[in-house]
């Protein structure tokens, strides 16, 4: 089997996923398989079960942080059940796991007698201080950070502080979604430097998003800048997107949003130009042989000369001349002509 079906994994699928992630090397993952597999699997947070045991795979990268944890991983199908043995167990404080899951079926979390669904890509938060049940039912990618539960709300911690509130897929829960599935791809795959300053503002950000107000609370700007920045990764080949835009989808007028970016490097619409040239640039570096209006197009450009403009701003040369520069970088052998001899 060369990819991954609903159900199953092999070694092909899992590293196209790796590499699909940009994973740091040297790998730093754990591969999980079989009975043994899912009994590493439920050293977590509970008892894994699959209905096909000898088929469980599932590879994790994990990565201790100086307040949170990152998890990054892909598995088969499986039912994770933490009891309340497992609760009374837990060393240390009670976490808050705020994680996107990525599947082609439903998650259902069962939690304090409630049963939720969720959706690929919607944000779900479960607290480890009460017992619950998670059951997937299809190959998942799951990204996650772990978060001491009085950072989140000290009534968090305990077991009978009540379900979590569901997110729902407003732009800003979905824009919290995909700054949580950022962050732990960039600190557990990637290994990629986070300073406790940066932990602190992914917590406000959740904090905020689920209508949490804690003594911990960080700067404000901290979470429209990391919403804005998720907008943008999400909209920018739009061509109709725009400050305006990215202002109405964040619930906030223009001049608010340009406030929270006066001591940025960058203005709202700056970074959005920015990583619309960012995208030119990996097409061109991956031979896209498209006219340049085409390139525009896909990039979120209105125009050809308008990409030409901003490119030539940023890298000092035009798109095409920048083209001719990666096509003579290019060994002989991959431009389909022979070495002279």
């Amino acid at each position: 089997m060369a990819e991954a079906t609903s159900t199953r994994l092999d070694d092909r699928a899992v590293e196209a996923w790796k590499h699909e992630l940009k994973a740091a090397r040297p790998d730093s993952s754990m591969l999980m398989r079989g009975e043994s597999g899912i009994a590493a699997y439920s050293a977590g947070f509970g008892r894994v079960t699959a209905s096909e045991p000898a088929s469980f795979v599932a590879s994790v990268f994990y990565r201790p942080l100086s307040v949170v944890h990152a998890l990054c991983a892909l598995s088969t199908p499986r039912h994770t059940e933490r009891t309340a043995d497992d609760v009374a167990a837990q060393e240390g404080p009670p976490l808050v796991i705020a994680a996107v899951h990525r599947l082609a079926g439903t998650l259902r979390l069962r939690q304090f007698g409630r049963t939720k669904r969720y959706l690929s890509n919607q944000l779900a938060l479960i607290t480890t201080a009460s017992p619950f049940v998670g059951e997937f039912d299809a190959v998942c990618e799951s990204a996650m950070l772990m978060i001491p539960a009085h950072k989140i709300d000290d009534g968090l911690t305990s077991a009978r502080s009540g379900m979590l509130p569901t997110i729902e897929e407003t732009t800003l829960g979905l824009a919290t979604a995909g700054f949580v599935r950022a962050f732990a791809v960039d600190a557990a795959v990637r290994n990629r430097p986070v300073s406790e300053e940066d932990e602190l503002a992914a917590i406000s950000l959740i904090r905020s998003t689920i209508g949490y107000v804690g003594a911990h609370r960080v700067d404000n700007t901290r979470l429209v800048i990391a919403a804005a920045r998720e907008a943008t990764e999400r909209h920018f080949a739009d061509p109709e997107f725009t400050a305006d835009v990215m202002a109405e989808l964040l619930g906030i007028g223009r001049r608010q949003l340009y406030r929270h970016f006066v001591d940025s490097e960058q203005s709202p619409a700056e970074l959005i130009v920015a990583r619309r040239v960012a995208y030119v640039r990996e097409l061109l570096d991956q031979h896209d042989s498209s006219a340049l209006d085409v390139v525009a197009a896909k990039s979120g450009f209105t125009s050809a000369a308008l990409l030409r403009k901003h490119f030539r701003d940023e890298f000092k040369m035009t798109p095409n001349e920048y083209r001719a520069a990666v096509t003579r970088a290019r060994p002989q052998a991959d431009r389909g002509t022979a070495p002279s001899t």
